[in-house]
């Protein structure tokens, strides 16, 4: 099976790919006109990207193309009806992040309380305005609203 990865992807799950026997093209530069240009002289089976858009020319491009998985949630990047009427499958990996993202929202909310960023910019511009961050507010104590109840949420 030949599998052409077009967006960053991990060096481990393309060495476990390797060694289950699959054939890998990994160039995480890939997009319009030079995705199109792979898919043409690699004729991959499988093409798998992540905020690539995949269109009608890069479907077009492997006769032999069976599957476009997105490494990711959604495929709006993605032309499924195109690829549904050629018979090629779209998958995605939905909630795949769901843990980072919202670790990574609870530190931005934090951040943003406490002025992480001015803060740090001050720092580097040689300067201190410890009034600024007596003014943060803080989440003991406060209702957090959520919106939407997905993975993340």
């Amino acid at each position: 099976m030949k599998v052409l990865i077009a967006d960053l992807f991990s060096p481990a799950a393309i060495e476990e790919m390797k060694k289950a026997g699959m054939e890998i093209v990994y160039n995480d530069k890939l997009s319009g006109e030079t995705l199109t240009a792979e898919l043409t002289k690699f004729q991959p089976n499988v093409l798998v990207v992540r905020s690539t858009k995949v269109v009608v020319a890069d479907i077009d491009a492997s006769a032999k193309l069976q599957l476009v998985v997105r490494a990711g949630a959604g495929t709006d990047t993605i032309d499924v009806k195109y690829c549904a009427k050629q018979g090629i499958y779209v998958a995605n990996c939905p909630g795949k992040n769901a843990h980072a993202v919202s670790e990574l929202t609870i530190g931005m909310m934090l951040s943003i309380d406490r002025r992480m960023a001015e803060g740090n910019q001050m720092l580097h511009d040689g300067k201190w305005n410890k009034g600024m961050f007596a003014k943060c507010l803080g989440v003991k104590g406060r209702t957090i609203g959520l919106i939407g109840f997905g993975a993340i949420g």
